[in-house]
């Protein structure tokens, strides 16, 4: 296809009329095969014996790469490598070249054939043969002298040894904290002083492979970088450690922890690698590594596409659909050198030396220099040691579009100009509708997205989250004159959602700007139609609070219009050292606007393609994150709370919260709400419907005491009408299910209170008081959730079908009228969903543990409803007539849930995207791995065993909370 004309549509499209590529196509190189497009790629396949047809194709990407080479140069249409499921593990890195490109207008494709994000590129190998030693850690053999410096277990980072343990904190899950401070040394580069008693029975008598997590202070608590450094030694006498090389500043004020060694190897999650002997050893959090997926990083960088030169770029290839993850980090890492000139490399401009990353840290799981035109799409990239994707000096005219992007040791997505002066050559590259989260996991001065000395390139439809310190940063430096020689102008980020950001850093603004311009005519860069919430970090963190937008030395004259900055531990906006900005429509001015906010244009669109990934964050546990004030002057609370940290606290006469969603949704909405009935003089409601969030047309339910003092109501329309259900104090469960299509059935604690029609889908949520009627009681909401789907058996079977047996609704359900009953021997209902799913699945079951003949189980996992990967909770008599059964694949096993007589709620967790957590009742029966994600949905008894197995099954939900 040409470049003109490229359209994603028509990337998916097997061009008309392309034959199937043979073997000849292969082994005989001539322009005639230039119309054979597609070549196969698969883990059973053969680089000696295959000929990449997809009877026989090859085994790597490698062989697929150097067999088509040939064929290039007389392209007269895509030629794509189309790589089935599986892992392809690699111990090198994948290295293309000019010599790869696409030709005469058209690209080189290499694509997952079997699914979104099912062939996976995997940076390293499994590590298998664990033996307990003691204390609960494993351990293998892997070899001797590799470098290993991080390590992924089941899909996410484990942490090596370290003192003080790390504490995850779900409102700060990027912190590393805790964290030692230092103390007693002033103005030491090397020298880190510390506290007596902090490290107190810590054995430093093996520095070999030991170093400190460190965020330097400069004399002042600074956090703007962190730092993994090696230990030279250690005074335990005079309580001073010595680093193997300078920090950026001074460490009088800094925190810290130390890491690197087995005999801190204390905690679940830890690991340690001793490159002397070869020994890895981890401590699982289950205390076992029964069916543990433990992937030992091989390469840094994974994928590196790099042009021979500038002149001589590598251009037209395309990566489409791929899981790329599972890269090494580095034993020693400092962000730039500490003093300008420090580089030895003669620039015009030393003072650079401090902004760029140094040599051996430019690096991406993804690579590229002297590029333009390559492509990254439909990919998830996640496990990263380093950045996910990385743009070093010479790159422009790329596209990164529809990727989910986290577990990322650096920075999402990470461009790297030239030194100021020496030329503006990393411009028009295209970051867009993608989902950039958990970033930063190893280094703290981490972006979602960075633009460092690059200019006229474009960040578009991000979800960006989960930071220790940037969402997007833009920067070069300061004081340099002319101010054409820097090159961070003329950047548009735009329908951008940040939340959650800068976690464990502070001086700092989610959006940032440095060294840009500072004389006239400014060097601009345009933000517009961006929402920023939730930007707070970490207690440990006594720098100043972080701000929503910070525009820092030298950032004159930039561009913000549209940007709704809300619920910041520091000020929205902040300046330091800049200004002259333009201002249009922000809220931290006066005359801000909502209405010119285009809420439901931020952020991905409908079009990303892996559910589940952009969490809908309905919890307040890190403020009004992904709501937006409309009325009063909202707050939150950490007194009165359901599932987290803090609730939404509505008080005063009018106060209203909303969200939009991209799209109007036939999906249930769940809604928690704490009532106090002793507040005779409350109006209080939430709404979910397709009216705005001040329209007439309402769905809602809540507390109007002006219609009923003692029942809850519901409004539809403009009329508000009492149930029968009375107030009480404490939680309350709200619930708006559109799933049948017609209309909305109303529920408050599972029980149904009405079913108004008209409106059939809803495209927004709001919470709060919306009458100034002096009724000014104090509310709380809390935990609000989506299910994507959602089936209760109310309007009959939806899309569930009778996979075996014939399907039966009976009353006595969970909620509503109608519940699903096996009834027979062999009673099977199964949903196909739509898409793959990276989300909690939730199944409602009644058991009468009186009865020990049953086998009835419920299964969420990939595949028809009757294939052998199983995924599977409920009841197996045979297995155990008093615990709950778990089932992977064909084994069947009894957990250590008690079978109690009574409604019971089993979950599948596949958020993590590395396998999935099943559970009852909340309690863990096992996590597997092997599959990734679901859709499909099963329920009832397989088995032809003359028994029936009378469970009743009710409220299936798939959401991500």
């Amino acid at each position: 296809m040409t470049r003109a004309v490229k359209t994603w549509e028509r990337l998916f499209t097997v061009l008309a009329g392309a034959a199937m590529a043979t073997a000849a196509a292969v082994t005989v190189a001539s322009p005639a095969v230039a119309a054979a497009t597609d070549f196969y790629v698969a883990t059973t396949g053969s680089d000696t014996t295959g000929d990449g047809t997809a009877a026989k194709p090859w085994q790597t990407v490698q062989k697929a790469r150097d067999s088509i080479r040939t064929l290039l140069p007389a392209m007269t249409a895509d030629i794509r490598v189309n790589l089935a499921p599986g892992a392809y593990t690699q111990t090198s890195t994948i290295e293309f070249t000019d010599a790869d490109s696409g030709r005469n207008g058209h690209d080189v494709v290499y694509r997952s054939s079997g699914g979104t994000g099912s062939a996976h590129l995997v940076g390293g190998t499994a590590a298998t043969g664990w033996s307990l030693q003691q204390n609960g850690v494993y351990r293998t053999n892997i070899g001797a002298n590799k470098s290993v410096n991080t390590l992924y277990v089941d899909g996410a980072r484990a942490t090596l040894a370290r003192f003080p343990n790390r504490q995850y904190d779900a409102d700060f899950p990027m912190a590393q904290a805790p964290y030692l401070r230092s103390s007693g040394v002033s103005k030491s580069y090397t020298q880190l002083g510390y506290n007596a008693g902090d490290l107190t029975g810590v054995d430093f008598s093996d520095l070999s492979a030991m170093s400190v997590g460190l965020w330097p202070g400069g004399e002042l608590d600074w956090t703007w970088y962190s730092e993994r450094t090696p230990i030279a030694g250690v005074d335990t006498t005079n309580r001073v450690i010595t680093l193997a090389r300078s920090a950026r500043y001074t460490l009088a004020k800094s925190r810290f922890f130390v890491q690197g060694a087995l005999s801190l190897l204390d905690a679940p999650d830890e690991y340690f690698y001793d490159k002397a002997s070869g020994y890895l050893y981890y401590k699982p959090k289950s205390g076992t590594m029964a069916d543990k997926s433990v992937i030992v990083p091989a390469v840094q960088k994974l994928v590196s596409v790099r042009g021979s030169s500038t002149s001589a770029p590598a251009h037209n290839i395309t990566f489409d659909g791929l899981t790329i993850r599972g890269t090494d980090f580095t034993a020693d890492f400092r962000h730039g050198w500490v003093s300008a000139g420090d580089s030895g490399e003669g620039h015009a401009n030393p003072r650079y030396d401090r902004q760029i990353n140094l040599p051996q840290h430019r690096v991406g799981m993804v690579f590229l220099e002297n590029t333009h035109d390559i492509t990254v799409a439909n990919s998830h990239l996640t496990n990263a040691g380093y950045s996910a994707i990385y743009l070093l000096k010479t790159n422009h005219d790329n596209t990164f579009n529809n990727n989910w992007i986290d577990r990322i040791g650096h920075s999402g997505v990470f461009l790297e100009g030239q030194y100021p002066g020496e030329g503006d050559t990393q411009y028009g590259n295209r970051v867009s509708n993608s989902v950039i989260s958990q970033v930063g996991e190893l280094v703290g001065s981490a972006a979602g997205v960075a633009f460092a000395n690059s200019s006229r390139n474009t960040a578009s439809h991000l979800d960006i989250f989960d930071t220790p310190r940037f969402a997007t940063a833009i920067y070069a430096d300061r004081d340099i004159s002319p101010d054409t020689d820097d090159y961070a102008r003329d950047n548009l980020i735009e329908y951008v959602r940040v939340h959650d950001a800068a976690q464990d850093s502070g001086d700092v603004g989610a959006v940032y700007t440095f060294g840009i311009s500072d004389t006239e005519p400014y060097a601009t860069n345009t933000y517009n139609q961006i929402t920023i919430t939730g930007v707070r970090a970490h207690p440990s963190m006594i720098d100043y609070a972080p701000k929503g937008i910070y525009t820092d030395n030298d950032s004159y004259g930039q561009t913000f219009s549209n940007v709704h900055v809300y619920d910041t531990q520091g000020a929205a906006f902040h300046v330091n050292d800049s200004g002259s900005h333009i201002l249009n429509n922000v809220s931290w001015a006066d005359g801000f606007n909502p209405s010119l906010m285009r809420y439901a244009d931020i952020g991905v669109d409908s079009s990303f393609p892996y559910p589940g990934a952009a969490n809908f964050t309905g919890g307040f546990t890190n403020g009004l994150a992904n709501w937006s004030t409309v009325r009063g002057a909202p707050g939150t609370s950490t007194t009165i709370t359901h599932g987290g940290g803090s609730s939404f606290a509505q008080s005063g006469d009018t106060s209203v919260i909303h969200t939009d969603f991209v799209q109007a949704q036939r999906k249930r909405v769940s809604v928690w709400f704490h009532d106090n009935t002793s507040q005779t003089s409350l109006s209080a409601m939430a709404r979910a419907d397709k009216d705005g969030w001040d329209g007439p047309e309402w769905r809602g339910l809540g507390v109007r005491t002006s219609v009923s003092s003692d029942k809850y109501v519901y409004r539809s329309g403009a009329t508000t009408t009492a149930t029968s259900v009375t107030r009480t104090t404490g939680w309350h469960q709200f619930t708006f299910d559109y799933t049948s299509g017609t209309g909305v059935d109303l529920y408050i604690d599972g029980q149904l209170v009405a079913s108004p029609t008209g409106i059939t889908e809803f495209d927004g949520i709001a919470l709060g008081d919306w009458w100034a009627d002096s009724a000014a009681g104090t509310a709380y909401w809390d935990d609000v959730s989506v299910a994507s789907f959602a089936q209760d058996f109310e309007h009959g079977l939806g899309t569930f079908t009778a996979a075996k047996g014939s399907a039966t609704l009976t009353t006595g359900a969970r909620s509503g009228t109608n519940a699903y009953a096996t009834d027979e021997d062999t009673d099977v209902l199964t949903a196909k969903l739509s898409g793959k799913n990276y989300q909690l699945a939730s199944v409602w079951f009644y058991d009468d543990a009186a009865d020990t003949s049953v086998q009835s189980m419920a299964r969420v996992d990939e595949g028809a409803s009757d294939d052998a990967s199983w995924r599977g909770l409920g009841v197996n008599t045979s297995v155990s007539a008093t615990k709950y059964v778990y089932r992977v694949n064909g084994t069947s096993t009894a957990g250590t849930v008690t079978r109690t007589t009574g409604w019971h709620r089993a979950t599948w967790d596949y958020r993590s995207g590395a396998g999935v957590t099943m559970s009852i009742d909340g309690q863990v029966m096992t996590t597997a791995a092997g599959i990734r994600q679901f859709d499909t949905v099963s329920l009832g008894d397989w088995w032809a065993d003359t028994t029936v197995s009378p469970l009743r099954w009710d409220n299936v939900t798939v959401a991500n909370s």
